[in-house]
């Protein structure tokens, strides 16, 4: 990728198909590697407010482990046990016996999303930091429930990491205010120290060590030191190799094992430089390279150090420098460990301390450095509903919807059968009745899937021996050398060009329009059409292609450098923007783009939907639906709204403000159709709506 030029990208997969499939019969898909989630439709109680009856449900289509979370122990019965957080709504908390593998127990976790760290007390009690909500919660050994012991700090509704300090007290760290507190689990007190600094919101991760604490912030990463008795802290500069300077750098975690502390540093999550540090002498050793998360164990018995490093279990000996691998691999993109920590298995095939953890999708993994022998095996830790975060019609019928954090689905509408394939944190989804174009997180990654091929993707989900791969990857970001992008917001086709509108890494500001191109593989960038905004959808015509655009930047920004979002007209041909325009005073955001039958354009800012000409880009109608809508901040532009034409209709849908709409666009009449609780909505070919709420689907056919 590049920009402004060009570059060959393999197009790679099928041959190129002369039979479009909108000629195709509508049925189930026969994808290889597919697993099928089937259930009755039935219908909602309470979902909505809205006219015509009530949406029927379609249940969760999209189901898998997604486990982040994790702490390996041997409890106080003598159990070596691994815990895990099960991505899911709620979450779930669960337990496998470290030698059979065997599910011991699993816990809601209510009001969560997930957690990204859990930690064992040495009586056996388990804390999770969770997300969503910000909630701490305790499991404690002598007891079979779990407590929500509430948001520690209130405002703050991520908790990162979490750790057991020198006065036997918990320490979080959080997100937005980049903050430190402790809990004790004695009286139920909690100590707010206060934001750490001011140029993130970002505290990422924390460890203690000879009575000190040492948090890590993201975006950019500062490395602190704090004394939990007085809540004094200093900076301790980190090495030049960790790009100090670079305001996308980041702390992904900070570990404390031997004599040394660990601190993963880096502009990439997957695959971050880790250096140690000596606090004795203030001397940062040479790095590890390309070591994934998420933490370090103790100590081998040699002293070795074992990190994740390019899919292979490595052992890094700190005294010579020197990394050796093991014989345990898990291939795919996706390689870095889920807790991890020495168990005795009371197996004489494993003798002494075996190294255990979990894998993202619940695999549990061993490794003994006596023997040298590895081993990966799929628990039967449950799987759970994934959020749904990309919605889109499927051409000869049904829906597409994409997930947090795994995979995509398409979805019959009348039963509410799913075809899932498990794969990348799916956000946004095209289909043009030949091919499907996904945009997947991180690294804004664009790829063309063959519905009507064998699914098969090494990096997520491989297929049988000598499968093609599907989906073809086009574009991926990690290596671009210009503004680091993350999200996909909007992906519109014409011709042999696929347009890809595309959102910045935490916290940076300004995306870009990425253009492929069927016929020559190649792919171009434009980086600045739109300054320091990035395009939130995506609309074309007549080979024009038009963008709204708003001024959020990555996740954890604030204070951006613009005051106004835009709409622009920009013919890929010639290169041209053809016209710029905010029209909307003082509007930060312009969402759904969309033509209706009479080839005008209309967007909505705010809770204004405007009609505007398509050659000027001047305001012909500007209509005021009741409501309000805070953009400020904002990571998908989908909260903010959207735009969806009324098949065979000259009338859009409006859905703003939780309420949904029905406007005409010859005359600009407003039905307001009810409260409209659902963060995503299509429109399928006979004219019913398909909505989003969490992981579940709704159909719902609205009045005539």
């Amino acid at each position: 990728m590049h920009d402004r030029s060009s570059t060959g990208v393999a197009r790679g997969g099928a041959a190129p198909r002369d039979v479009s499939r909108r000629a195709l019969l509508a049925g189930a898909l026969t994808t290889a590697s597919a697993a099928a989630f089937a259930g009755p439709a039935v219908a909602a109680r309470g979902s909505a407010a809205v006219s015509g009856g009530e949406p029927v449900s379609l249940g969760q289509p999209l189901r898998d482990v997604n486990l982040i979370g994790a702490a390996v122990t041997t409890t106080p019965e003598g159990v070596p046990t691994i815990y895990g957080v099960i991505i899911g709504e709620p979450a779930t908390l669960a337990a496998v016996h470290a030698n059979t593998h065997d599910v011991l127990w699993t816990q809601p976790l209510e009001n969560s999303g997930g957690s990204y760290s859990v930690q064992v007390t040495p009586n056996g009690d388990i804390y999770v930091a969770a997300y969503s909500g910000g909630h701490l919660y305790r499991k404690a050994w002598a007891s079979d429930t779990i407590e929500d012991l509430g948001q520690p700090l209130p405002g703050q509704t991520f908790l990162w990491d979490i750790t057991i300090g020198p006065d036997d007290r918990l320490y979080g760290v959080t997100y937005p205010g980049a903050m430190l507190y402790a809990y004790d689990p004695a009286t139920g007190d909690v100590q707010d120290y206060g934001r750490l600094v001011t140029d993130t919101q970002q505290a990422r991760t924390i460890a203690a060590y000879q009575g000190k604490l040492y948090v890590g912030t993201m975006t950019p990463a500062h490395f602190l030191e704090v004394d939990p008795a007085t809540g004094d802290s200093r900076e301790i500069p980190l090495p030049d190799g960790a790009a100090p300077d670079n305001p996308q750098s980041s702390i992904f975690g900070i570990d404390v094992t031997g004599d040394r502390i660990y601190v993963r540093v880096g502009t990439d999550i997957k695959h971050a430089p880790l250096f140690g540090y000596d606090l004795a002498s203030d001397t940062w050793y040479e790095p590890i390279t390309q070591v994934a998360g998420l933490s370090l164990p103790e100590p081998g018995p040699d002293g070795e150090i074992y990190v994740m490093r390019e899919n292979t279990l490595s052992a890094y000996h700190p005294d010579t420098g020197e990394v050796v691998e093991t014989s345990l691999i898990y291939p795919g993109r996706v390689y870095n460990y889920r807790g991890v920590g020495w168990v005795e298995l009371d197996d004489p095939d494993w003798p002494g301390q075996t190294l255990t953890g979990y894998f993202w999708r619940g695999e549990v993994w061993r490794y003994n450095p006596t023997t040298g022998e590895s081993q990966i095996v799929q628990s039967e830790v449950p799987g759970e509903p994934i959020e749904v975060l990309s919605l889109a019609t499927a051409v000869g019928g049904g829906v597409w919807a994409g997930g947090f954090l795994g995979g995509f689905a398409r979805v019959d509408v009348d039963d509410g059968s799913a075809e899932f394939h498990r794969w990348s944190q799916t956000e946004s989804i095209h289909d043009d009745g030949t091919d499907v174009w996904l945009g997947a997180y991180p690294d804004a990654r664009g790829y063309r899937y063959d519905p009507e091929a064998p699914f098969n993707d090494p990096d997520y989900n491989p297929g049988p021996p000598g499968t093609e791969v599907n989906p073809v990857k086009l574009w991926d970001f990690s290596s671009y050398e210009g503004r680091p992008q993350d999200r996909v917001f909007a992906l519109a086709r014409s011709g042999s060009l696929t347009f890809a509108a595309t959102g910045p890494k935490r916290s940076a500001y300004g995306g870009t329009l990425t253009i492929y191109d069927d016929r020559t593989g190649d792919v171009e960038i434009r980086e600045d059409l739109a300054p320091e905004r990035a395009f939130t959808s995506l609309a074309v015509r007549r080979a024009v292609v038009y963008a709204g655009s708003w001024i959020n930047g990555g996740t954890g920004t604030d204070d951006p450098p613009q005051s106004e979002g835009t709409v622009l007209a920009y013919d890929p041909r010639k290169d041209q923007v053809l016209w710029q325009v905010s029209p909307l005073a003082g509007a930060t955001s312009y969402v759904g783009l969309v033509f209706d039958p009479q080839g005008r354009l209309w967007t909505l800012a705010g809770t204004t939907l405007l009609r505007l000409n398509p050659h000027t880009g001047q305001v012909t109608k500007e209509i005021d639906l009741p409501g309000e809508v805070d953009t400020t901040g904002m990571t998908f532009p989908s909260l903010a709204g959207g735009v969806q034409q009324v098949p065979g209709a000259s009338a859009l849908y409006v859905n703003v403000a939780r309420r949904l709409f029905r406007v005409r666009t010859t005359n600009g009449d407003v039905e307001d159709l009810g409260e409209f609780p659902y963060r995503l909505v299509t429109v399928v070919d006979d004219g019913r709506l398909v909505m989003s709420s969490a992981a579940t689907l709704y159909v719902w056919e609205p009045p005539a």
